[in-house]
């Protein structure tokens, strides 16, 4: 006959009944929880404030990679280019690029608006999206300009290409980007 005392101690380090409630009970299996529309809004706004995904993770009492799931989305149909706005390690703002009907979606991650790729407009519009990628860039007024882009290997002035060759970054600044691209199929 087996000994279950000794069992439980040999496995779980104890035999007390209140301990191995607590370990079955983070040892629960199953399905992982699902979060509400309202606590992804409150993740988003704890990631915005600096806490750390693993922060994020255990205050919901879900893995970091369900965590991750929520914040960062994947490409949806029309949006096939989603820029991320970096300063250090951290996403600034997300930036989901339509090109076909010229529109552009934004997630700030952050609260502090100089690190914000458009600062406090939070409904920025394809003008104020072309501006930021030129502001990213140099002007298209630099004196040798073509040599410039001889050198980088670009043909004209594309400042989103040329922002994709330095990955956005500036002098004046310690931010970057991050391009990520949905594939299309070709038929």
């Amino acid at each position: 006959m087996k000994d279950y005392h000794k069992l439980c101690i040999e496995l779980f380090g104890t035999d007390d009944e209140t301990e191995l409630r607590k370990i079955a009970g983070r040892l629960r299996g199953g399905r992982k929880k699902s979060l509400t529309e309202k606590d992804i809004d409150n993740a988003i706004k704890m990631q915005g404030r600096g806490m750390s995904t693993k922060k994020i993770a255990e205050h919901f009492g879900v893995s970091r990679q369900t965590i991750s799931k929520y914040l960062n989305k994947p490409l949806t149909d029309s949006y096939v280019m989603r820029l991320d706005f970096m300063y250090k390690q951290k996403v600034c703002t997300e930036i989901y690029v339509d090109f076909e009907n010229k529109q552009i979606k934004i997630i700030n991650r952050t609260n502090d608006i100089m690190k914000r790729a458009f600062g406090v407009n939070e409904n920025p519009t394809w003008e104020d999206f072309e501006s930021f990628l030129e502001e990213r860039c140099f002007p298209n007024s630099r004196a040798m300009k073509k040599t410039i882009l001889q050198r980088i290997g670009v043909d004209s002035y594309d400042p989103l290409q040329i922002l994709e060759l330095n990955k956005g970054r500036t002098a004046e600044d310690n931010q970057y980007i991050n391009f990520t691209r949905k594939r299309r199929l070709a038929f």
